[in-house]
């Protein structure tokens, strides 16, 4: 397995050193172990509106193959490599997420983050289904002109299930943009946002942005 090294800097910072964003099993299995540690001692930033991770959280342990055909299944088609691996690792997150609504005083709520299976079903598939409403589309006709089917991993952020290498797209009804060329990327930004050491390692400059039929045209 790629190391993963913690280290403090002289501001006291404690950078993190990732392996490449492959979305391998090695890679999703670092990601779990080391975002635990992470989190441990994690205090919500008191300024943020939106879902953060709570104080704690661990990830759940990964789904096994009987579980990710029947996830498949619910869903009417193969999950791509990244998902597969991903899901394989771990399977949601122990606590959901905190909006603590930038200490406003409004009563803080709660939701899954990242999404699992099967507590989640039902709010996976109305996030897909609220993109199509959202664009005026049904799915069946986009997939029919061969535009990539979607599937939300965290929050609303979607991967495209049909395009090589699976890039993510943010999708908040219909103001979409690109986000990052895999899931790997996708995970290290949004939990490690900040304190990257080898960060060029995880961006997804224009330049890498492949052409995405109707969703970005």
């Amino acid at each position: 397995m790629a190391a993963f090294n913690l280290f403090k800097k002289k501001d006291n910072i404690d950078w993190v050193t990732l392996p490449q964003p492959d979305d391998s099993l090695s890679f999703f299995e670092t990601i779990k172990k080391e975002s635990e540690i992470f989190w441990a001692d994690i205090n919500p930033n008191k300024s943020i509106y939106g879902f953060q991770i709570q104080q704690g959280t661990k990830w759940r342990e990964g789904l096994t193959d009987t579980e990710l055909n029947e996830f498949e299944n619910s869903f009417g088609f193969s999950l791509p490599t990244p998902l597969l691996n991903f899901y394989k690792t771990m399977n949601g997150l122990t606590k959901q997420g905190i909006n603590i609504y930038g200490n406003d005083g409004t009563p803080h709520a709660f939701r899954s983050v990242f999404y699992s299976y099967p507590e989640d079903t039902v709010l996976i598939q109305e996030q897909i289904d609220w993109i199509y409403e959202a664009t005026s589309v049904k799915k069946q006709d986009l997939e029919n002109l061969g535009v990539s089917r979607i599937f939300p991993v965290y929050g609303h952020r979607f991967m495209l299930i049909d395009i090589p290498d699976n890039p993510i797209l943010s999708m908040y009804g219909d103001d979409i943009i690109y986000y990052a060329d895999n899931l790997s990327k996708l995970l290290a930004n949004e939990i490690f946002s900040g304190v990257i050491y080898n960060v060029s390692d995880f961006e997804s400059p224009p330049i890498t942005q492949p052409e995405i039929k109707f969703w970005l045209d």
